[in-house]
């Protein structure tokens, strides 16, 4: 798959009478560069380049405002790398103006280097246009909707806010919803450098918080999506392995979404937990005809991000 040509034009094959429609979906983390290990900008771009996505959803994007207003972000190399033209949205969830807090470091830093702003949230891309939720006949743009806000941000993980970047795009014989996510993770739930184990409290609390964002984001598909049996493709780092409630109990059981099983998955996606904590879901599973998923594992991934790209391949039926 890696390197392979994308799957955006191979569009209109039958299949027992049905037309299908082809993406190749990719799901990938890129806040945690790997600067020990000399990772830069440009190879999170390769990355993205050598598995070509037809729909890309980043989770911790960011962009600086430097003292003189100019804005700076890795998204707009990204959407070079992987031929998006301009369908790229960046959806802030935490921002150094709205959110500043003495206890963050990276804010402290900021304020004495003369930043405006700093912010960092979810990013969609698209080879075909965004267009309304509601009406696809006419062009639109992602909406950015809250799935957890603490009542003060206090500098550290367990108050970040956390979002669902909604949007629709127009494709060939479909207009399908793209989900990006990325869900809440705890100080202490997962064991940490130095030695530092899990807390089982932390773990539970973690827990009930990301079933508790899934449930909200049924409720938010739920009538205009769910109902209707709308295509929907939902990718993000849910912060969670397979079998945590938020995913088997809520997403799967509840919801009807389809998890796509990494054909690797043994590798696991974040470089501190065994198993995949990052996923790509299709609704409703029986317009799923077929896919392949796989998590990219190679030299540079491994370098570029503590989080590994999933990438799926998939054909759906309209």
């Amino acid at each position: 798959m890696d390197g392979a040509p994308s799957t955006a034009m191979a569009l209109g094959e039958q299949m027992n009478g049905r037309r299908l429609s082809r993406f190749r979906l990719v799901t990938y983390n890129i806040g945690g560069g790997r600067k020990d290990l000399g990772s830069q900008p440009d190879d999170i771009a390769q990355v993205i380049e050598q598995v070509s996505p037809d729909i890309l959803a980043l989770q911790e994007a960011a962009s600086c405002q430097d003292a003189d207003g100019v804005w700076h972000s890795l998204l707009s190399q990204v959407a070079k790398a992987g031929a998006f033209g301009n369908q790229a949205h960046f959806a802030p969830a935490l921002s150094m103006q709205e959110h500043m807090d003495v206890r963050k470091e990276l804010f402290v830093h900021g304020l004495f280097n003369d930043w405006q702003d700093w912010r960092q949230g979810n990013a969609l891309l698209s080879r075909w246009e965004f267009v309304r939720l509601g009406d696809p006949s006419q062009p639109g743009t992602p909406r950015n909707v809250p799935l957890f806000r603490a009542p003060l941000y206090e500098g550290n993980r367990d108050t970040e806010p956390r979002y669902a970047l909604l949007s629709r795009i127009r494709a060939p014989h479909l207009t399908p919803f793209v989900v990006g996510v990325h869900l809440t993770t705890l100080v202490g739930e997962r064991e940490r450098e130095g030695g530092a184990r899990p807390q089982p409290e932390r773990l539970e609390a973690a827990q009930a918080l990301r079933e508790q964002q899934a449930k909200r984001l049924l409720a938010l598909l739920k009538e205009h999506v769910l109902a209707p049996r709308e295509v929907v493709f939902l990718l993000g780092d849910f912060n969670a392995t397979a079998s945590e409630p938020c995913i088997s109990s809520v997403l799967v059981a509840e919801g009807g979404f389809k998890r796509l099983v990494p054909e690797n998955e043994e590798n696991g996606t974040y470089l501190k937990v065994v198993e995949p904590i990052d996923h790509i879901f299709v609704y409703p599973g029986n317009r799923l005809i077929e896919y392949r998923c796989r998590i990219v594992d190679t030299p540079l991934a491994r370098e570029a991000s503590d989080h590994l790209p999933v990438v799926a391949e998939v054909a759906v039926a309209p």
